[in-house]
């Protein structure tokens, strides 16, 4: 009686599944994958080394954030300072912008060519000078059409990042004692009258009064305001409402800010195209100060807010655009119905609203006006992502199609471009790097490329084919495969193993096989060069024209219950490409014990 053939052909290649036993792994998954994606940009999608990290500068002592300022200039945060590097990215020409920066993460973001800082203790702002925010800070007036008695209409709210505001009086030409809206101001800067500076009054700064030494005159047009007070009234805690904050990000061209301790639960905002203008009246509160809120994003036109857990009610929370006919543009807080909490970040990935959860990345799915519900997406990770250290600093960025989770010294990539339905919604494929070599700190996209700051001052770009001058450790293994038959043994067929794979520049591919009884053991090597001069070697060289070639790879193994493939590169400058792989066996008998 012949044995039976069985042929297995490992396709579509994906991911890694570190929720299953390597054993139960899907065919075109792998339960240890290491430093692969799979690059949509380049010709030939399959399975292959990621790019290194090469070093492009040294700034300080450890990087907290990077923005790059018109492409050809980039503000550093390192340590307790801040840093202009003015011909980014080729080797750094530095200035020292400030010196007393808190060292931790940075948030930034733009608007009208201004560069705007949140480091949880300054507010700064950047457009080829860096200055407090409050230097730009809009002077507002709070009262017009206001007789020297007091009254008036009240008109613009106060700027909590200035102590100065004005009032305007209507003079009844008789009156010398004018007073402010305000009582134990800290001083009158100035005063103008019909337009005109003048310096003859007294001030009461406890009653907020000032006396004319003559009462100044009436206007020339009935009911025109024209006396106009500049004073100063410095209210405690009000600059530091923002400037305290750690989140920033904007929405419908107005700045919003959170994180800051000693508010746990608000969320602040500026008025319309001006950071440097935020009323005392233009914040919400969002649920309890017993959790704070880690952070936001924006999505579908609605401004997402993800706080801690707590038991005692709702942890995301939303603020959709509404126009009031009084107040103007509101953004009310609305309580959403998932309780389950943020750890760390929040992000809009492709549309997807997602965070991250004690227990993994988590979506947001459903009708933000009827019932939310949360769908898991990262199932396939979660046993050695939350279980990383520092995970509740995990940072989050959308590189080339690619969500990236870098935690610690780790980055876990979700891919959009490949997702499967899982037990409680759809779920995405992931890629897991380890980026150790350069003791990572944070990582920034920019234009797509990937910078990564290191907890040493050094800063690198993804790129080129080693990671500082050291090997990439790369491989993708195929499950633990039983060949549908996990009762019964199995002998190979030495004839029967290829695989596809990827030309590279310089690149080569290394595989190796083991058994339920037998430990890893190398068993095939192949250049996969096609003709490339640069960082070219010409040991063990070929030549290939095409995108793809084949390699084949003899297997001897007998009477094994499951058999594991291992591609792989660990040369320096050397990575490889596979598409798919096939291997044979037959099978036999069943097992004894």
């Amino acid at each position: 009686m012949n044995a039976t053939l069985v042929k297995r052909q490992y396709a579509d290649l994906a991911g890694v599944d570190f929720k299953n036993s390597e054993n139960l792994v899907n065919l075109n998954r792998s339960p240890d994958a290491l430093n692969v994606y799979k690059d949509y940009l380049s010709e030939g999608v399959c399975i292959q080394t990621r790019p290194g990290m090469k070093l492009i500068g040294k700034i300080g002592q450890k990087i907290n954030g990077i923005y790059i300022y018109q492409k050809t200039k980039a503000i550093v945060h390192s340590g307790n300072e801040l840093y202009l590097w003015s011909n980014f990215p080729d080797n750094p020409e530095l200035e020292i912008l400030k010196t007393d920066m808190i060292d931790n993460k940075t948030s930034f973001f733009m608007l009208n060519d201004k560069l705007y800082i949140n480091d949880g203790s300054n507010y700064l702002v950047y457009d080829g000078e860096l200055r407090n925010v409050s230097e730009d800070a809009y002077i507002p007036t709070t009262t017009i059409g206001r007789l020297p008695s007091g009254g008036g209409e009240e008109y613009q709210d106060v700027n909590i990042l200035t102590g100065y505001r004005k009032n305007q009086f209507c003079a009844d030409g008789v009156s010398k004692e004018y007073y402010l809206d305000s009582v134990n101001i800290d001083l009158v800067e100035k005063v103008w009258i019909n337009d005109a500076e003048t310096t003859e009054y007294n001030v009461n700064l406890t009653l907020g009064k000032i006396t004319f030494n003559t009462a100044p005159n009436k206007p020339e047009i009935d009911g025109q305001d024209n006396v106009v007070v500049l004073f100063k009234k410095e209210i405690e805690g009000y600059k530091t409402r923002i400037s305290k904050c750690k989140i920033s990000l904007m929405f419908e061209n107005r700045a919003f800010f959170s994180g800051n301790i000693n508010y746990p639960n608000a969320v602040f905002h500026s008025i319309l195209n001006n950071p440097a203008y935020i009323s005392d009246l233009s914040y919400y509160q969002d649920g309890s100060e017993d959790n704070p809120i880690k952070d936001m994003t924006v999505g579908n036109n609605i401004l997402w807010v993800f706080k801690e857990s707590n038991q005692n009610g709702s942890t995301i929370f939303y603020h959709i655009p509404t126009t009031d006919g009084t107040l103007g543009r509101i953004y009310p807080s609305k309580q959403g119905n998932i309780s389950t909490g943020c750890y760390s970040k929040c992000i809009n990935f492709n549309d997807d609203i997602a965070f991250l959860s004690r227990n993994g990345l988590e979506g947001i799915t459903g009708d933000i006006s009827s019932e939310q519900l949360l769908s898991h997406r990262s199932s396939l990770v979660d046993n050695k992502l939350i279980n990383t250290n520092n995970y509740s600093d995990a940072q989050m960025t959308e590189w080339r199609g690619y969500l990236l989770i870098f935690v610690d010294k780790y980055i876990f990539l979700a891919d959009s471009r490949q997702k499967f339905q899982g037990i409680n919604g759809i779920e995405y494929e992931w890629y897991f790097w380890d980026i150790s070599t350069v003791n990572p700190n944070m990582i920034k996209e920019y234009d797509g490329d990937l910078y990564i700051g290191g907890k040493d001052g050094k800063i690198y770009i993804l790129d080129g084919t080693n990671d500082n001058d050291n090997p990439i450790e790369s491989y993708w293994t195929t499950p633990l495969d039983a060949f549908g038959y996990s009762n019964k043994l199995k002998t190979s067929n030495k004839r029967g193993g290829i695989a596809r794979i990827k030309i590279i520049p310089n690149g080569i591919i290394k595989i190796a096989e083991k058994t339920n009884k037998k430990q890893l053991k190398d068993i095939n090597r192949k250049s996969l060069h096609g003709f490339n001069y640069n960082s070219c070697t010409y040991d063990n060289f070929s030549y290939f024209s095409k995108n793809d070639s084949y390699i084949m790879y003899k297997i001897k193994e007998k009477k094994f219950i499951e058999l594991s493939l291992k591609f792989y590169s660990d040369e320096l400058d050397k990575p490889f490409g596979l598409y798919s792989a096939t291997i044979e066996a037959f099978v036999g008998g069943y097992i004894k014990r």
